[in-house]
């Protein structure tokens, strides 16, 4: 097998365009399913062999050293792609997850202003339950602690319940199920 330089002139290089190009093109989109990215890749395999050209020695046949070229840089336009989609499936993933925080976030703003106003609107004695009943007193611990009847505090808890759910639904009706299921949750723990 002889050994040969590859483009020795711009009249050889024009050549090596002009008889390999289409062929070339036609192999690469056969395997990547896009024309401008086919046509992309053979263009940059010409680039590289120009700028080499110097250093570029075919041992064998010269369409076989454009192919097995051509198949390097389709496998690493297939590797690139690889990466770029992972990257984005990450970035992805990590848009969807800050933007489910942000909107958690905003939601939680909300409700602690909504649940601020609510409160604000109760007599003394039913904002001094709700708060201690959200630091896990239980309605034993917060009778002592106001210096009311047990009695006395289930019937105020159950009154405080009664005006938040009221207050909850008249101002946004159209969450009454969900609002009410949320209270529930929150004022029974």
């Amino acid at each position: 097998m002889k050994s040969i330089l590859l483009i020795k002139d711009i009249s050889d290089f024009e050549m090596l365009v002009n008889t390999h190009t289409d062929k070339l093109t036609q192999s690469a989109f056969l395997k990547i399913g896009n024309l401008q990215d086919a046509e992309d890749l053979v263009q940059d395999l010409f680039v590289n062999l120009w700028v080499k050209r110097e250093s570029i020695v075919v041992h064998g046949s010269v369409n076989n050293y454009l192919h097995v070229a051509l198949r390097n840089k389709i496998m690493n336009y297939f590797v690139k792609a690889k990466l770029h989609q992972d990257v984005k499936d990450r970035l992805s993933i990590h848009l969807e997850v800050v933007d489910l925080s942000l909107v958690n976030l905003l939601i939680e703003k909300d409700l602690n202003t909504l649940f601020s106003e609510i409160l604000s609107e109760l007599p003394d004695h039913m904002q001094k339950i709700f708060r201690l009943r959200n630091e896990d007193f239980t309605l034993k611990e917060i009778a002592v602690a106001l210096g009311l009847a047990e009695q006395t505090v289930k019937g105020y808890s159950a009154e405080m319940h009664r005006r938040i759910k009221a207050m909850l639904i008249e101002r946004h009706p159209e969450f009454a199920r969900s609002l009410t299921a949320l209270l529930s949750f929150l004022l029974i723990k």
